[in-house]
């Protein structure tokens, strides 16, 4: 099924990359309007919960196994679950429910920079002044985006919002790195899928600990109930089963750059449809935090132009 050569795959590759970008990032927006209706944390697990059963079906069809085998794979599915769906997913839906999905989408394309950044300790990678450079650049565009307006309290609703997202992030991050060391030979639709209900567990037992009320679907808004199955159907699961299929054509190198694309998916959909304003601090920030990627990732990006037939970039500072 998957044995025909990657080149011949070029330009569908590209159009689904673009597609799970637009498919995510219009899912932020999407989260905007939802938590207006619905507790964040119920609502993200509804997501994951809907979403985990479908990847779980696609997964009996495509792989050769469904259940984990031994303790390793068993910690692999705990540790996306809880850092990459309960942990990153809980923060991120209540932290927009103080800054708008754009800004939470520019925050999390910092995802990719954290990660370099832990691996250096986990992974035993190592890194150099440019990768140093990188990850301050990205954390001031971090940093440019919170910054409250004048006069206001420090502890603004955007620093609130964007401290709560960043944090989510760097847990992604931390699950994302951290799977490398645990990770067996579970198939990875069925690890995603597992998770995701690990995931949506956590975020369960912790809005209901939390006190959160759910309301029933009949009281809730045409946008905010079409907005609930869109993250859930659409961007849940059949972003993640794009997203694997991306991965099997192109390899999970040059599906990171989909992180990129989120944020100004996210903002084209803010501005057409929400009536957001764009402020020029995200858009600056988003370029510091693109910037870092570059830095830090400065390697995988040369590769991947490489592999599309671009010249390869010869970096002239060595550090």
């Amino acid at each position: 099924m998957y044995s025909i050569t990657k080149n011949q795959f070029q330009l569908p590759a590209a159009l689904v990359l673009v597609g799970v970008g637009l498919l995510w990032g219009a899912a932020f927006p999407a989260i905007d309007v939802v938590v207006d209706e619905v507790p964040p944390l119920g609502a993200a697990g509804i997501r994951y919960a809907v979403a985990g059963c479908i990847v779980l079906a696609y997964a009996t069809v495509v792989t050769d196994r469904l259940l984990p085998q031994d303790h390793r794979e068993l910690l692999g599915i705990a540790c996306v679950g809880t850092f990459m769906f309960g942990g990153y997913q809980g923060a991120l839906f209540i932290g927009t429910q103080y800054v708008s999905g754009a800004v939470a989408a520019v925050v999390v394309s910092m995802s990719p920079v954290v990660a370099a950044v832990i691996a250096v300790p986990l992974l035993g990678e190592s890194s150099g002044l440019l990768d140093a450079c990188g990850f301050v650049l990205g954390l001031a565009g971090v940093v440019v985006i919170a910054q409250p307006a004048p006069g206001s309290d420090v502890l603004s609703s955007t620093a609130i919002g964007v401290g709560l997202v960043f944090g989510g992030t760097a847990m992604f991050a931390v699950g994302s790195v951290t799977i490398q060391l645990v990770e067996g030979g579970l198939p990875l639709e069925a690890l995603q899928g597992w998770a995701m209900l690990v995931g949506a567990t956590l975020l369960f037992s912790g809005s209901i600990l939390s006190g959160e009320s759910m309301p029933a679907p009949s009281t809730l808004s045409p946008a905010a109930l079409g907005s609930l199955i869109y993250i859930s159907l659409a961007a849940g699961a059949a972003g993640y089963l794009l997203y694997f299929g991306l991965v099997r054509r192109v390899g999970a190198t040059e599906t990171t750059l989909v992180a990129y694309l989120e944020p100004v998916f996210a903002t084209l959909v803010s501005v057409l449809f929400l009536g957001h304003t764009l402020a020029f601090s995200t858009v600056l920030g988003f370029l510091a935090v693109a910037t870092g990627f570059v830095l830090v990732s400065r390697e995988r990006v040369a590769s991947t132009l490489e592999n599309h037939g671009v010249t390869r970039v010869n970096w002239v500072i060595d550090v």
